[in-house]
C-alpha cells in the first residue's frame, strides 16, 4: 500500500504544480497613476514573482517578457518601496541576466509581505531568491560569483555578506 501511495502522491504534486504554473495570467492594460493603483496590483505582483521564480526560463518566453515588464514597471514607481541596484548586483547577473528578475521579485515580495521592512532584510530576501532561482534553473550558466554566495549561505555567512559587501557603496 505504501509503495503505491508515494508514487501516486508524487505524480499528483507534480501535476498540481504544473497546473498552478499554467493558471498565471500576466496583467494587461495596467495603469499606475496613483498610490492606490500600486496597492491594488500587489496580489498580481506576488503572483508574477512566484510565476517567474517557479517557471524555467525556456518555458513561455513571451509570457516571461511581459511578466518582467509588469514587475519592473511596478517596482519603478511604487511609493514606499525603494530598491537600490548596487554595482554588485550587476556582477551577480552578468552571466545570467534573467536573475535580475529573481532579485527584483524577491525584494518586491519581501517588501509587500513585510510592511515597514528594513532595506537590509529585503536585500537579504532578494539575494536568497536570486540564489534559489540560480539553483533551480536548468539552463543557467555557471557563475563563480553566485557559487561563492551559495557557499556563504551554506556556512551561515550570507547575511553578513549582504550587509557588508552587497550594500557597500562603490568607491570613487
Amino acid at each position: 500500500m505504501k509503495r503505491a501511495f508515494l508514487p501516486a502522491l508524487f505524480v499528483l504534486l507534480l501535476f498540481g504544480l504544473r497546473a498552478a504554473a499554467q493558471t498565471y495570467t500576466v496583467p494587461v492594460n495596467y495603469k499606475f497613476s496613483s498610490p492606490a493603483d500600486y496597492k491594488r496590483y500587489e496580489p498580481q505582483v506576488l503572483e508574477t514573482v512566484d510565476w517567474l521564480q517557479n517557471t524555467p526560463w525556456t518555458e513561455e518566453p513571451v509570457k516571461r517578457r511581459l511578466a518582467n515588464a509588469f514587475l519592473f514597471k511596478w517596482i519603478q514607481g511604487v511609493p514606499g518601496i525603494v530598491m537600490t541596484i548596487m554595482p554588485e548586483l550587476i556582477n551577480l547577473t552578468d552571466k545570467n541576466n534573467l536573475l535580475m528578475a529573481a532579485f527584483v521579485g524577491g525584494y518586491s515580495k519581501y517588501a509587500i509581505e513585510h510592511p515597514g521592512y528594513l532595506k537590509e532584510e529585503a536585500n537579504n530576501a532578494a539575494v536568497r531568491a536570486l540564489i534559489a532561482k540560480y539553483r533551480a534553473e536548468p539552463t543557467r550558466k555557471k557563475d563563480e560569483d553566485i557559487e561563492k554566495l551559495i557557499r556563504l549561505e551554506r556556512d551561515g555567512q550570507l547575511g553578513y555578506w549582504v550587509m557588508n559587501d552587497y550594500e557597500k557603496p562603490q568607491q570613487e
